[in-house]
């Protein structure tokens, strides 16, 4: 296959923002077609990137379209239904984190997609954001981690109270960073956590301990209380360190030495300092086109992201008790 051609399903403003630019930019992707329930945000969107089958109705788009692969950028409540759609239709499937609102349904999707022999990918884009891609490579060069740490915090009070269709913060955001620490780590054999509620009725700080079957440890902090979105990294291997304020910034340090061996900058890894290159969405729908055309399954596939999202639950589960 030497040319890709997408179905999009979901006009909002994430995938406006983020994930079309990201496909347009692809000279062996091509956007055939689009839906969207809201006709003024799919016209807008489909005239921005020049998109001419438009539809509000998925199943005729693809039954009319000839689609290699869909992109369904959907809140979790309503991914099964499609996906499974899509799926039946012959066609891969790209799909906004977090797959589906438990487990089961994301089991039922990667079951579905097995059978169908499809491939399935969750956007899981701080994998693919270049600075965390490259502080990696140090740490892996000199052996494995030893240990890793993810911080995501953000202000959600008062009038910012999260509301995602009655699916929790944690589960829908946060688990951009619970799956980078399995990214880290790798299996998760042990769990201790701790949940709170400060200055809100609904659960808004969490900290979490995580052993991995390699021997690493791994840190999780989310305040969902704090002043201000804030998002930073560390890796910890033999001799060497990598700290990543993401996507802007990561410094590696070995050997007790003061200065940074290495400075990795997102902006200039990515040609460019807009967030859907630098966050790693573009390096992400690369991997994506790439696994279709090799048929090889995507970093991020189904059966992957099962994973994190068990190990979402397991912290709920520790620090709830």
């Amino acid at each position: 296959m030497s040319h890709v051609h997408i179905g999009f399903i979901g006009a909002g403003a994430l995938a406006s923002a983020m994930h079309y630019p990201s496909v347009v930019a692809l000279e062996d992707a091509t956007i055939a077609a689009i839906c969207d329930l809201n006709t003024e945000r799919l016209n807008q969107t489909a005239d921005r990137y020049g998109v001419t089958r438009r539809y509000t109705d998925y199943r005729r788009m693809l039954d009319e379209v000839a689609l290699d692969a869909v992109y369904v950028i959907m809140p979790p409540v309503f991914l099964k239904p499609i996906v499974l759609d899509c799926f039946a239709a012959g066609k891969h499937v790209f799909m906004e984190k977090p797959p589906g609102v438990s487990v089961a349904e994301a089991q039922e999707m990667a079951d579905t997609a097995r059978a169908a022999g499809r491939l399935s990918m969750v956007a899981f884009n701080r994998r693919f954001s270049r600075v965390v891609v490259e502080a990696k490579k140090c740490i892996d060069e000199r052996g494995p981690i030893t240990q890793c740490m993810v911080e995501f915090h953000k202000y959600h009070l008062g009038t910012a109270k999260w509301d995602y269709y009655g699916v929790g913060m944690f589960e829908t955001d946060v688990i951009h960073v619970v799956d980078l620490l399995r990214h880290f780590g790798g299996e998760v054999v042990a769990v201790d956590a701790c949940v709170q509620t400060w200055h809100s009725d609904q659960e808004n700080v969490f900290n979490a301990f995580v052993r991995f079957e390699s021997g690493a440890t791994g840190f999780l902090t989310a305040n969902r209380a704090s002043g201000v979105r804030y998002e930073r990294f560390e890796i910890h291997g033999h001799g060497i360190a990598a700290y990543i304020r993401a996507p802007e910034t990561a410094e590696v340090f070995t050997d007790n030495r003061t200065e940074p061996v290495a400075v990795f900058r997102g902006a200039e890894l990515a040609g460019s300092d807009k967030p859907y290159r630098t966050y790693g969405f573009a390096d992400e729908s690369r991997h994506f086109i790439d696994c279709i055309k090799t048929g090889a399954q995507p970093l991020t596939c189904l059966d992957d992201a099962i994973k994190s999202r068990r190990l979402v639950d397991r912290i709920l589960e520790a620090g709830r008790r």
